[in-house]
């Protein structure tokens, strides 16, 4: 009985301590770690730093009530409070994590003892000579992880840091890898891989950060078996200002225009935009369609600014083409960037009634005066007709037709702006070939137009 009793006691702390393991992980990946783990090389001031990790991997609770490290250049940088109790692993909530940091300060190979509870590693790491590397300017060396800040770049441009690469030591150096990664971050500049430094000898060198986006950019600068990490902040160079500017200023129905983009300055940024054409009506009057661009989408183009450029392009071309329509308002152009906005505006003033044609025929009976304009004020009202004969007389004094209504009628129903055509047929009684010309007269609200002397003819 007694010897059971001894057996017992003697495997149950066996028992509760073979419930621990311990991994080394990497940030990525996770390790099993047995008797030795090689933490690396680093320069003799340099840090490197191991993650560990400790799970039960038991089945029922375990205690962690020892992290212990006896060697030279090793400390541990962090570790849970102890006494740690460790249920059965289920996730990284029911592990310890602790971190050992080698900072050897001369070359050579080191050891240290590492226990966690009854487990016993032996780590190892080695320093070997490397140079120092230190910011222009500074004489304070860069810790293998520091990080160089370039700050704030605008897009399109550089900034440029100086290194220095100093052999501090006694002997003859050899730096092998010199590189650098990360979108924005040149390759080293002014020095190439293999670098001989002899003892004393500094080397400067270069490295360029030229944003392309205005977002924060990470790189690593490699200097043998270091890394530094590089840092800077893209902006988003401000486009120069911009301007929409009109062949012709002169906003008039009725014609053709076409306007172009222009910027004070070259552009340090690509840019793309959206130029949109609004119609806004004078006096209630309703949207003229023929108000449009000539190509494209009717009322839609898109902008594109190539860095460098000082004129935009819009639909592909370095201008654009648009009608102005046969309606009085104000046609509103807006260049819309993904910041700001743009407008500019192009005023269709009223005006009399604008005779496109007219034209008079006799028939059998009857003469009939043809006309095709436009009103863009949509407010004609009296006509006028003074007819004459071969001679130049008048005939039957002015002839006034009150047209308001029928022009309302018509403005009120119509998708053609203020265009319109109208035919007037006139009785006569007697020789109609008497009737050589006619004079036309039209009303509206900005005023009178009047087509002179029209011939008449068979």
């Amino acid at each position: 009985m007694i010897a059971r009793f001894v057996l017992l006691a003697s495997l149950a702390p066996v028992a509760a301590l073979a419930q621990l393991q311990v991994f080394q992980f990497d940030g990525t990946k996770e390790t099993p770690v047995g008797g030795l783990v090689n933490v690396g090389t680093v320069e003799p001031g340099d840090t490197v730093e191991t993650r560990f990790r400790v799970r039960n991997i038991g089945s029922g609770p375990a205690t962690l009530t020892t992290i212990g490290l006896a060697g030279d250049g090793f400390a541990i940088s962090s570790a849970p409070s102890l006494p740690y109790i460790l249920a059965p692993y289920a996730g990284p909530t029911s592990e310890a994590e602790f971190r050992v940091t080698f900072t050897p300060q001369i070359t050579g190979s080191y050891s240290a003892f590492l226990a966690v509870n009854s487990i016993d590693v032996i780590l190892q790491g080695t320093s070997v000579a490397g140079a120092t590397v230190m910011l222009a300017g500074s004489k304070t060396p860069l810790i293998a992880g520091g990080v160089v800040d370039f700050g704030s770049v605008n897009v399109g441009n550089s900034h440029t840091q100086g290194f220095v690469l100093f052999n501090a030591g006694s002997a003859n150096i050899t730096v092998k890898t010199l590189a650098v990664s990360g979108t924005g971050f040149s390759s080293p500049i002014g020095l190439t891989a293999p670098v001989q430094l002899a003892p004393g000898q500094t080397v400067p060198f270069q490295v360029a950060f030229t944003p392309q986006t205005g977002q924060a950019a990470q790189g690593t600068l490699t200097v043998d078996t270091r890394t530094f990490q590089l840092t800077g902040q893209g902006l988003d160079a401000a486009l120069p200002p911009v301007s929409i500017d009109f062949a012709s200023t002169l906003g008039a129905s009725a014609q053709q225009n076409s306007l172009s983009i222009s910027l004070q300055s070259a552009s340090p940024i690509h840019a793309d935009a959206t130029l949109t054409l609004a119609f806004q009506p004078a006096n209630g009057l309703p949207d003229d369609p023929a108000i449009s661009f000539l190509s494209g989408p009717l009322r839609k183009a898109s902008v594109s600014i190539e860095r460098g450029d000082k004129t935009a392009t819009i639909d592909g071309q370095s201008s654009i083409a648009f009608q102005t329509g046969t309606t009085a308002g104000t046609i509103v152009f807006t260049l819309d960037f993904s910041n700001s906005t743009q407008q500019e505006s192009l005023n269709i003033s009223p005006s009399p009634v604008i005779f496109d044609s007219v034209s008079s025929v006799r028939r059998y009976g009857d003469v009939d005066v043809s006309l095709t304009g436009f009103d863009n004020t949509y407010t004609a009202s009296e006509l006028t007709f003074t007819f004459y004969n071969t001679k130049g007389a008048i005939l039957s004094g002015a002839i006034p037709v009150d047209a308001t209504s029928s022009f309302h009628q018509y403005f009120s129903s119509t998708t053609a702006g203020g265009a319109f055509s109208l035919l007037a047929t006139f009785p006569v009684t007697g020789d109609t070939s008497q009737i050589a010309a006619v004079d036309v007269q039209i009303t509206n609200s900005a005023g009178a137009t009047t087509a002179q002397h029209v011939l008449i003819g068979n």
